[in-house]
């Protein structure tokens, strides 16, 4: 009998075991099997809904917590063959996808059933029955990668009444250890957060971050906020912070009551606050969905683009058209390639990117008052993905854009109880910003007004600011593997 009940207890034991959940993170890069190079945007899934994707350098890390061993998984993507495999032999490793090979291209690029009109229009006739934009729910991974290039960068004191030269000497030392940091700094800031984002229509949304992590140094922080901030201080420094001056710009009178006593906390309580983060969140949503003046008017606006048929490929089973376009006019600004599902008219993918000549907003106030600013580069890339409503959601997003910027300014501080009393200097800085946005979409569901109605937002977000990068920040979640630059973040 005792005999019968330790066999009887192994026998449990080795079911429990076997239809146990499969529990580890995995590692890897997705790579390309002719060329050994990377393969950027590959989606990695287990079942049918769940995965993530690899990031630009091809690299991917997926939960698999929750999952069986046999459970299978899939690594695709548009022109590669699907690699598929079971659970208990995904380990962290290269995996390699082989180009595919479409020997019915010359045949539907010769003679092909549908025009590029024809694929255009039915495109067009199905926005509204392939893609959900109101009322759904977005579980979402956000990275935010900036940094700044400086060119140029000159600030010195012109004349000053009651400084001596060995006063003029230390001001104007603070002054250039400023313009080497700028002109020297290699040092990127990075923004992570997960969270809900619930949109009601296309006006109206609330976020709610559950995590977020930001990795910056301050000390070499080169946002034109840190810029002002630090040229202050060494203003700050030198002047007598008791007293009160007017600050003059060239022929403006700034203000009549400038203190240096003291700061404030508005900048940082607007970079914590909901309302920004969700702002631009937002913005990077609509601007590659298909609403009214979103960048994809390559899809809509037909008229004033022209279109080609560069190829036909495949993922899975699935056909897909590869789609040239560049400007016809000279009121549209982007190029580059939309890729149609043959079976639903969906757009699976839009690369874009600013055609040549072109630029975003600009100001050009140098001569006037010394400023100029110039969006340049401007690019982009959206994957949308079918969700289990048979509706596209996007799947991720990805935005990259320079910004040129100029500003020489004199600026002058009379002192106001004696006007003889006054500080001149010249403040010039030059240089550009780059800025990387990414979207990775987690999951979606559709949400009811009610739903939407009882969300509650929080006001601000609390940041992670470790002094380096840790994996295990993001190790529950199936979240973008952070670029190799990013892994190497710390601060000494």
């Amino acid at each position: 009998m005792h005999l019968k009940k330790i066999l009887f207890c192994l026998f449990i034991s080795f079911l429990i075991f076997s239809h146990s959940s499969f529990s580890q993170n995995v590692k890897g890069k997705i790579i390309n099997n002719t060329n050994n190079t990377p393969i950027p945007y590959a989606t990695i899934q287990i079942g049918e809904h769940y995965g993530v994707i690899s990031n630009e350098e091809g690299s991917f890390t997926i939960d698999t917590d929750g999952y069986k061993p046999l459970d299978s998984v899939h690594i695709s993507c548009l022109g590669y063959e699907k690699l598929g495999l079971v659970l208990e032999d995904f380990s962290s490793k290269d995996y390699y996808l082989s180009e595919q090979v479409n020997e019915l291209n010359e045949v539907y690029l010769t003679n092909r059933a549908l025009t590029i009109d024809s694929i255009l229009y039915y495109v067009n006739k199905n926005l509204t029955k392939n893609y959900k934009k109101e009322l759904v729910n977005y579980t979402l991974f956000s990275r935010k990668t900036d940094y700044i290039k400086g060119k140029d960068v000159n600030f010195e004191i012109d004349k000053s009444s009651n400084f001596n030269k060995k006063q003029l000497a230390a001001f104007n030392k603070d002054f250039d250890a400023l313009e080497s940091a700028l002109l020297n700094n290699k040092s990127k800031q990075y923004t992570d957060f997960v969270g809900e984002f619930n949109i009601l229509n296309n006006e109206e949304a609330k976020l709610n971050v559950e995590k977020a992590l930001r990795l910056l140094d301050e000390k070499n922080n080169q946002s034109l906020e840190s810029l002002a901030n630090r040229g202050q201080e060494i203003v700050s420094k030198h002047l007598d912070k008791n007293k009160v001056y007017t600050l003059k710009s060239g022929l403006f009178k700034l203000s009549d009551s400038v203190t240096l006593n003291g700061g404030n906390n508005k900048m940082e309580d607007t970079l914590n606050s909901i309302g920004l983060i969700k702002k631009i969140t937002f913005d990077i949503l609509k601007r590659n969905s298909f609403n009214e003046n979103s960048t994809l008017d390559f899809i809509t606006e037909n008229k004033k683009y022209d279109y080609e048929i560069e190829d036909i490929t495949f993922i899975g089973t699935e056909m897909v058209y590869v789609i040239g376009f560049k400007p016809r006019r000279s009121s549209v600004d982007y190029e580059g390639k939309i890729y149609v599902s043959n079976e639903s008219f969906a757009i699976l993918k839009a690369d874009y990117h600013f055609y040549k000549g072109r630029v975003g907003e600009k100001v050009n106030l140098k001569l006037l008052l010394g400023i100029k600013y110039v969006e340049q580069n401007r690019k982009g890339s959206v994957i949308f993905k079918k969700g289990q409503d048979n509706y596209y959601y996007p799947n991720y997003i990805t935005e990259q854009v320079d910004r040129y910027f100029y500003i020489s300014r004199p600026f002058k501080f009379i002192e106001n109880d004696n006007t003889k009393n006054k500080v001149a200097f010249d403040f010039m800085v030059e240089g550009t910003f780059k800025e990387k946005t990414e979207l990775l979409i987690l999951s979606q569901k559709p949400i009811t007004t009610s739903e939407y109605n009882a969300t509650v937002e929080k006001e601000k977000i609390e940041y992670l600011t470790p002094k380096r990068y840790d994996e295990s920040i993001w190790e529950d979640y199936n979240v973008l593997a952070p670029l190799e630059d990013m892994k190497n973040f710390k601060v000494d």
